[in-house]
């Protein structure tokens, strides 16, 4: 039953009970253009009921926290460039709304349809068949919890994490993340393309490699793990070659990978990040 979030707009009036907190926060400060900006923040709680009258209904609490610059300068547009590639990392199906109130409120309108959507027809079913309250079923109740970090990184560029929570009545809940470079200067969101040299995968992914060792065998409680058939014996990298994800952050002291659960393990290994320092890393990156 698991959904992607990322898609089309639900309707803006939904029929379930919401009892909702949005409240922004200035969290940092730096500058963009020579503007002086700073990071904030919309935090947003809300809890959807099955039964608007009955708060001991199933529901779906849904958190969010979109993390964005703020300029002191309203007609700063190199800000606005910059918050758009935000607002595409953390929902690309949402981007484009009036504010960043907007934004965050239209998300919780469409995970808010879509659970409705999804569990209400059933579960007035279920209650006409004569279902009692100890007999309600979990996968009636949904989660969602969609964080941000917005941080400076190497030689001005904004580092951008969303990570996201989802549970929809499946045997697990799910996680996963999205990582975003942004050159603070232009605002242009950086791919691998612009940031490693042509031609350096296998280079890069030996220096993965050994990360990814240290890290299997810190996860796994061991020192056995010391090449890649070891890894394959615990089921790390069985159904793919190693290789440089589209999920990694310029850091200040160095560039950190990510690969999603599933991406390179099973469920139960969860995800790696794995660190490469610019010492060893630099020589294979784009200079400027």
């Amino acid at each position: 039953m698991m959904k992607k979030i990322q898609r089309g707009l639900f309707p803006s009036v939904v029929c379930g009970l919401f009892s909702t907190m949005m409240l922004p926060g200035c969290i940092g400060n730096g500058t963009a253009g020579g503007n002086e900006v700073s990071v904030d923040s919309i935090p947003m709680d809300t809890t959807v009921y099955l039964d608007e009258a009955n708060t001991e209904s199933p529901k779906c609490q849904i958190k969010i926290n979109f993390k964005y610059l703020k300029s002191a300068d309203k007609n700063d547009s190199l800000t606005q460039v910059i918050n758009q590639v935000l607002e595409d990392a953390f929902s690309s199906a949402h981007a484009g709304a009036a504010s960043p109130q907007a934004f965050v409120s239209s998300i919780k309108e469409s995970l808010a349809g879509d659970y409705l959507k999804d569990v209400q027809g059933s579960y007035h079913t279920d209650l006409k068949n004569g279902m009692k309250p100890d007999e309600i079923p979990n996968w009636y109740n949904y989660e969602y919890e969609i964080n941000s970090e917005l941080q400076e990184g190497k030689d001005s560029i904004w580092n951008y994490a969303v990570t996201t929570f989802q549970y929809t009545g499946g045997a697990h809940p799910n996680t996963w993340a999205q990582w975003v470079n942004i050159d603070a200067a232009n605002g242009k969101k950086l791919d691998k393309s612009e940031v490693f040299a042509k031609g350096t995968e296998e280079d890069i992914c030996r220096l993965i490699l050994d990360k990814l060792l240290a890290e299997a065998n810190k996860k796994l409680e061991t020192d056995t793990l010391t090449c890649v058939e070891g890894l394959q014996a615990v089921g790390i990298l069985l159904d793919t070659d190693l290789y440089v994800p589209d999920n990694f952050l310029l850091e200040k002291e160095g560039v950190t990978f990510l690969y999603n659960t599933y991406d390179i393990a099973p469920y139960y290994m969860g995800r790696f990040q794995l660190t490469v320092p610019y010492e060893e890393i630099n020589t294979y990156l784009i200079k400027k």
